[in-house]
């Protein structure tokens, strides 16, 4: 997904709390119908009352489904929401990481430069103690 594409954290957060509303609203639609589908008739004539109870059992699964489904949705945004915090913050300590082992990087040079100068030095030494020529003592 391209940057451009992806919700914002204040998107995620309205999509959330939207779809908590929806799942509150069909959760409330259900218990309106649940005496309906329970058989309670709610019209004089038999015909009506038992196409209501159909009718209102019908409705009360598809708000149940409703309610399951914008719950799932809002836990959806909200994970996505922990998701995008958690990668932001991932992506701050991956830059501090660049960031030191940029600066340790120079430090090993640094330091490997110091080695080559001594083993230089260390050669100039020996070189020079090489060339000494000692006295010759007699005993």
């Amino acid at each position: 997904m391209a940057e451009h594409d992806r919700p914002g954290e204040g998107e995620l957060e309205e999509m959330a709390r939207r779809d908590r509303q929806l799942a509150s609203d069909a959760a409330h639609d259900a218990e309106v119908e649940r005496p309906a589908a329970a058989g309670a008739p709610d019209h004089p004539h038999p015909d009506i009352a038992a196409a209501d109870h159909l009718r209102a059992r019908d409705d009360v699964r598809t708000f149940d489904r409703q309610q399951s489904l914008a719950h799932d949705s809002a836990q959806a945004a909200e994970a996505l929401s922990a998701t995008a915090e958690q990668l932001q913050a991932n992506r701050e300590r991956i830059e501090q990481i660049r960031q030191e082992a940029h600066a340790r990087t120079g430090e090993v040079d640094a330091l490997a430069g110091d080695a080559r100068d001594l083993r230089e030095q260390t050669q100039q030494a020996a070189q020079q103690v090489r060339n000494v020529e000692l006295p010759d003592v007699d005993r």
